[in-house]
């Protein structure tokens, strides 16, 4: 008995300590999303999950099927392996990692709510910040996903 009681409080407290695997922490060189301010979700300029710039990055948060996070427009920082023409687009594929992509038509003004420098748009699954300077990071809610943009060079995990 004493034994099973020993086995027992071992197994929770491993437990305990084991992070959940369906978490993960950004990379390093990830902005720090608590130092942004989150906007109200009861803003009446808020019309759905999407947000613009003030460079006219266009984002959607929780889109498709997936829920995630889809930006489009002039990327700044855009690398150097995204060919093609049109309209810059940022997406995720299944448990893939975010990609660029460049087709269709060039971007267009988007009528959404500006986001502002120091803010970030919470949604049901993932978040996104807008920073000085061009900056734009977004992250899936388990952190296992996301993207930069910037224009010293952008990025996506």
């Amino acid at each position: 008995m004493r034994q099973a009681r020993w086995l027992t409080v071992l197994v929770l407290g491993l437990a305990a300590c084991s992070s959940d695997p369906a978490t993960a922490t950004p990379p390093p060189n990830f902005p720090d999303l608590g130092t942004f301010t989150a906007i109200d979700p009861n803003d009446p300029r808020l019309t759905s999950t999407s947000f613009v710039t003030p460079d006219q990055i266009s984002c959607v948060l929780d889109f498709g099927s997936q829920e995630s996070i889809v930006c489009s427009g002039n990327f700044k920082g855009l690398p150097d392996s995204v060919t093609g023409s049109g309209c810059a687009a940022i997406r995720r594929t299944g448990d893939a990692p975010y990609a660029f992509e460049r087709s269709g038509p060039e971007c267009v003004p988007d009528r959404s709510m500006t986001l502002s420098a120091g803010k970030k748009f919470v949604g049901k699954n993932g978040t996104c910040a807008v920073g000085d300077g061009g900056l734009v990071a977004c992250i899936d809610a388990d952190d296992r996903h996301g993207f930069v943009l910037q224009p010293s060079g952008s990025w996506a995990f």
